[in-house]
Protein backbone atom coordinates (compact mmCIF):
# COMPACT_ATOMS: atom_id res chain seq x y z
CA UNK A 1 0.00 0.00 0.00
CA UNK A 2 1.09 3.22 -1.14
CA UNK A 3 0.41 6.04 1.82
CA UNK A 4 0.29 9.79 1.05
CA UNK A 5 1.86 11.11 4.02
CA UNK A 6 2.36 14.94 5.09
CA UNK A 7 5.21 15.65 7.39
CA UNK A 8 3.52 18.68 9.16
CA UNK A 9 3.42 18.88 12.65
CA UNK A 10 -0.34 18.89 12.87
CA UNK A 11 -0.70 15.82 11.22
CA UNK A 12 1.62 13.97 13.90
CA UNK A 13 -1.17 11.90 16.12
CA UNK A 14 -1.46 9.95 12.99
CA UNK A 15 1.89 9.35 13.13
CA UNK A 16 1.48 5.35 13.75
CA UNK A 17 5.75 4.94 12.89
CA UNK A 18 5.31 6.87 15.94
CA UNK A 19 3.17 5.84 18.50
CA UNK A 20 4.36 2.02 17.55
CA UNK A 21 0.89 0.29 15.65
CA UNK A 22 2.26 0.24 11.99
CA UNK A 23 0.54 -1.97 9.77
CA UNK A 24 0.81 -5.92 9.69
CA UNK A 25 1.11 -5.49 6.30
CA UNK A 26 3.51 -4.06 3.69
CA UNK A 27 3.08 -0.03 2.69
CA UNK A 28 5.27 2.89 1.58
CA UNK A 29 5.02 6.24 2.79
CA UNK A 30 5.35 8.90 -0.14
CA UNK A 31 5.97 12.43 1.74
CA UNK A 32 5.43 15.64 0.29
CA UNK A 33 2.98 18.99 0.86
CA UNK A 34 -0.67 19.03 0.82
CA UNK A 35 -0.77 19.68 -2.83
CA UNK A 36 1.44 17.22 -4.00
CA UNK A 37 -0.32 14.28 -2.00
CA UNK A 38 -3.66 15.72 -3.73
CA UNK A 39 -2.16 15.40 -7.36
CA UNK A 40 -0.59 11.54 -6.31
CA UNK A 41 -3.81 10.15 -5.33
CA UNK A 42 -5.75 11.74 -8.18
CA UNK A 43 -2.69 10.33 -10.61
CA UNK A 44 -2.99 7.08 -8.68
CA UNK A 45 0.69 7.24 -7.66
CA UNK A 46 -0.46 6.27 -4.35
CA UNK A 47 -3.58 4.57 -3.17
CA UNK A 48 -4.29 6.15 -0.05
CA UNK A 49 -3.77 9.62 1.20
CA UNK A 50 -3.95 12.44 3.76
CA UNK A 51 -5.88 14.94 1.62
CA UNK A 52 -7.43 18.59 1.78
CA UNK A 53 -11.10 18.61 1.77
CA UNK A 54 -11.51 20.90 -1.12
CA UNK A 55 -9.47 18.17 -3.65
CA UNK A 56 -12.29 15.47 -2.22
CA UNK A 57 -14.90 17.41 -3.10
CA UNK A 58 -13.71 18.44 -6.75
CA UNK A 59 -13.36 14.64 -7.29
CA UNK A 60 -15.23 12.96 -4.90
CA UNK A 61 -16.35 10.16 -7.48
CA UNK A 62 -12.92 8.90 -7.27
CA UNK A 63 -12.51 8.35 -3.53
CA UNK A 64 -14.29 7.14 -0.61
CA UNK A 65 -13.41 8.85 3.01
CA UNK A 66 -12.02 6.89 6.30
CA UNK A 67 -14.60 7.58 8.74
CA UNK A 68 -14.20 9.36 11.67
CA UNK A 69 -10.73 10.89 11.15
CA UNK A 70 -9.86 14.70 10.16
CA UNK A 71 -8.37 16.88 10.68
CA UNK A 72 -10.93 19.96 11.86
CA UNK A 73 -10.96 22.60 14.06
CA UNK A 74 -13.86 23.87 16.37
CA UNK A 75 -12.69 28.10 16.15
CA UNK A 76 -9.08 29.22 16.11
CA UNK A 77 -6.36 26.60 13.65
CA UNK A 78 -3.98 28.88 14.43
CA UNK A 79 -1.97 27.31 11.59
CA UNK A 80 -4.15 28.63 8.63
CA UNK A 81 -3.91 32.49 8.75
CA UNK A 82 -4.37 35.24 6.35
CA UNK A 83 -0.93 38.03 7.62
CA UNK A 84 -2.16 41.34 6.71
CA UNK A 85 -0.75 44.85 7.02
CA UNK A 86 -4.46 46.44 6.50
CA UNK A 87 -7.79 45.07 8.42
CA UNK A 88 -9.08 42.25 6.87
CA UNK A 89 -11.76 44.85 5.35
CA UNK A 90 -9.26 47.39 3.36
CA UNK A 91 -7.30 44.08 1.81
CA UNK A 92 -7.22 44.84 -1.51
CA UNK A 93 -5.34 41.81 -2.96
CA UNK A 94 -3.55 38.88 -1.34
CA UNK A 95 -1.18 36.33 -1.90
CA UNK A 96 -2.37 32.87 -1.46
CA UNK A 97 0.53 29.97 -0.48
CA UNK A 98 0.37 27.01 -3.13
CA UNK A 99 0.30 23.97 -0.40
CA UNK A 100 -3.30 24.02 0.17
CA UNK A 101 -6.17 24.21 -1.94
CA UNK A 102 -8.61 23.91 1.04
CA UNK A 103 -7.02 26.98 2.30
CA UNK A 104 -7.16 28.94 -1.09
CA UNK A 105 -10.36 28.27 -1.28
CA UNK A 106 -12.10 28.93 2.13
CA UNK A 107 -9.94 31.96 1.51
CA UNK A 108 -12.26 33.03 -1.44
CA UNK A 109 -15.33 32.20 0.45
CA UNK A 110 -14.34 34.00 3.24
CA UNK A 111 -13.90 37.34 0.84
CA UNK A 112 -16.95 36.58 -1.36
CA UNK A 113 -19.36 35.24 0.78
CA UNK A 114 -19.21 36.71 4.07
CA UNK A 115 -17.51 39.82 3.32
CA UNK A 116 -19.05 40.56 -0.03
CA UNK A 117 -15.65 41.65 -1.28
CA UNK A 118 -14.00 40.96 -4.65
CA UNK A 119 -10.14 41.42 -4.90
CA UNK A 120 -7.06 40.28 -6.46
CA UNK A 121 -5.46 36.23 -5.74
CA UNK A 122 -1.85 36.20 -6.43
CA UNK A 123 0.79 33.14 -6.27
CA UNK A 124 3.06 32.87 -3.35
CA UNK A 125 6.19 31.71 -4.86
CA UNK A 126 8.02 32.60 -1.72
CA UNK A 127 8.40 32.39 1.86
CA UNK A 128 9.45 36.62 2.00
CA UNK A 129 6.10 38.37 2.83
CA UNK A 130 7.36 41.41 4.22
CA UNK A 131 6.52 43.58 0.87
CA UNK A 132 3.32 41.68 0.48
CA UNK A 133 0.26 43.34 1.85
CA UNK A 134 -1.58 40.35 2.57
CA UNK A 135 -0.27 36.49 2.49
CA UNK A 136 -2.37 32.83 3.19
CA UNK A 137 -0.02 30.75 5.03
CA UNK A 138 -0.94 27.32 6.29
CA UNK A 139 0.91 24.50 8.48
CA UNK A 140 4.45 25.23 9.91
CA UNK A 141 5.10 28.60 7.73
CA UNK A 142 1.88 29.88 9.46
CA UNK A 143 2.99 29.33 12.51
CA UNK A 144 6.73 30.59 11.80
CA UNK A 145 5.58 33.67 10.44
CA UNK A 146 2.84 34.27 13.16
CA UNK A 147 3.60 37.62 14.27
CA UNK A 148 5.32 38.95 11.32
CA UNK A 149 2.08 41.34 10.38
CA UNK A 150 0.50 43.99 11.89
CA UNK A 151 -3.17 42.03 11.41
CA UNK A 152 -3.45 38.19 11.56
CA UNK A 153 -6.67 36.38 11.14
CA UNK A 154 -7.51 32.82 11.69
CA UNK A 155 -9.35 31.05 8.76
CA UNK A 156 -11.14 28.81 11.17
CA UNK A 157 -12.24 31.06 13.89
CA UNK A 158 -13.59 33.25 11.16
CA UNK A 159 -15.84 30.09 9.57
CA UNK A 160 -16.57 29.01 12.73
CA UNK A 161 -18.10 32.63 13.80
CA UNK A 162 -20.07 32.94 10.37
CA UNK A 163 -21.08 29.24 10.91
CA UNK A 164 -21.32 27.96 14.59
CA UNK A 165 -19.26 24.71 12.84
CA UNK A 166 -16.12 23.03 12.54
CA UNK A 167 -13.96 23.60 10.00
CA UNK A 168 -12.58 20.85 8.11
CA UNK A 169 -9.54 21.27 6.30
CA UNK A 170 -8.28 17.12 5.55
CA UNK A 171 -9.50 13.86 5.40
CA UNK A 172 -8.04 10.61 5.20
CA UNK A 173 -9.03 9.38 1.42
CA UNK A 174 -8.81 6.27 -0.38
CA UNK A 175 -8.99 5.66 -4.62
CA UNK A 176 -12.10 3.93 -4.86
CA UNK A 177 -10.82 1.43 -7.39
CA UNK A 178 -8.08 0.27 -4.78
CA UNK A 179 -10.71 -0.29 -2.17
CA UNK A 180 -12.68 -2.22 -3.88
CA UNK A 181 -9.65 -5.06 -4.21
CA UNK A 182 -8.41 -4.33 -0.73
CA UNK A 183 -11.06 -4.12 1.53
CA UNK A 184 -9.81 -5.65 4.49
CA UNK A 185 -6.24 -3.36 4.00
CA UNK A 186 -8.03 -0.48 3.90
CA UNK A 187 -9.92 -0.98 6.85
CA UNK A 188 -6.75 -2.25 9.03
CA UNK A 189 -5.44 1.11 8.27
CA UNK A 190 -8.28 2.95 9.22
CA UNK A 191 -8.36 0.90 12.50
CA UNK A 192 -4.13 1.50 12.86
CA UNK A 193 -4.94 5.87 12.59
CA UNK A 194 -7.39 5.72 14.79
CA UNK A 195 -5.97 3.86 17.40
CA UNK A 196 -2.61 5.75 16.68
CA UNK A 197 -4.17 9.48 17.00
CA UNK A 198 -6.16 8.19 20.69
CA UNK A 199 -2.71 6.85 21.78
CA UNK A 200 -1.13 10.24 20.58
CA UNK A 201 -3.40 11.78 22.71
CA UNK A 202 -2.85 10.19 26.01
CA UNK A 203 0.37 11.40 26.97
CA UNK A 204 0.83 13.68 23.90
CA UNK A 205 4.55 14.88 25.97
CA UNK A 206 5.72 11.09 25.23
CA UNK A 207 6.23 11.71 21.57
CA UNK A 208 7.02 15.62 21.14
CA UNK A 209 8.84 17.69 24.16
CA UNK A 210 7.41 21.46 23.34
CA UNK A 211 5.04 22.95 25.27
CA UNK A 212 3.54 25.01 22.60
CA UNK A 213 3.53 22.10 19.72
CA UNK A 214 1.19 19.91 22.25
CA UNK A 215 -0.72 23.03 23.42
CA UNK A 216 -0.99 23.56 19.14
CA UNK A 217 -2.14 19.47 18.75
CA UNK A 218 -4.63 19.93 21.65
CA UNK A 219 -6.84 22.45 20.25
CA UNK A 220 -7.55 20.92 16.61
CA UNK A 221 -10.09 18.26 16.28
CA UNK A 222 -9.15 15.07 14.97
CA UNK A 223 -12.83 13.23 14.38
CA UNK A 224 -15.50 13.30 12.08
CA UNK A 225 -19.10 13.66 12.89
CA UNK A 226 -22.31 14.92 11.44
CA UNK A 227 -21.43 18.19 12.37
CA UNK A 228 -17.84 17.87 10.00
CA UNK A 229 -20.14 16.75 7.62
CA UNK A 230 -22.64 19.36 7.92
CA UNK A 231 -19.96 21.61 7.51
CA UNK A 232 -18.34 20.47 4.64
CA UNK A 233 -21.83 20.04 2.57
CA UNK A 234 -22.64 24.01 3.26
CA UNK A 235 -18.59 24.52 2.16
CA UNK A 236 -19.40 22.48 -1.01
CA UNK A 237 -22.37 24.82 -1.66
CA UNK A 238 -20.92 28.41 -1.03
CA UNK A 239 -18.02 26.84 -3.35
CA UNK A 240 -20.49 26.46 -6.23
CA UNK A 241 -22.10 29.62 -5.68
CA UNK A 242 -19.12 31.23 -6.23
CA UNK A 243 -18.13 29.39 -9.53
CA UNK A 244 -15.03 27.27 -7.61
CA UNK A 245 -17.12 23.73 -8.36
CA UNK A 246 -19.65 22.90 -11.05
CA UNK A 247 -21.52 20.28 -8.74
CA UNK A 248 -22.44 19.35 -4.97
CA UNK A 249 -20.66 16.03 -3.88
CA UNK A 250 -21.23 13.05 -2.53
CA UNK A 251 -19.74 11.82 0.43
CA UNK A 252 -19.07 8.55 0.54
CA UNK A 253 -16.98 6.41 3.32
CA UNK A 254 -15.17 3.02 4.27
CA UNK A 255 -17.49 0.73 5.43
CA UNK A 256 -15.46 -0.16 8.64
Amino acid sequence: MKIGWIKYLNTLPFDFEKTGVKPDFEYRLVKGVPSRINRFLSEGKIDVGFISSAHYIKNYKNYLILPQLSISSLNKVKSVVILSDRPIEKISKIYLTEESETSKMLTKVIFKVFLKKDLRYLELNNESIKDKEAVLLIGDSAIKHLNEKKHRYDLSEIWYRKTGLPFVFALWCVRKEYYLKNREKVQKLQSILKKSKNLFFEKPEKYINDKYAVDYLKNLDYCFSEEHLKSLKLFSEYLKQIGLIKEKPYFNFVEV
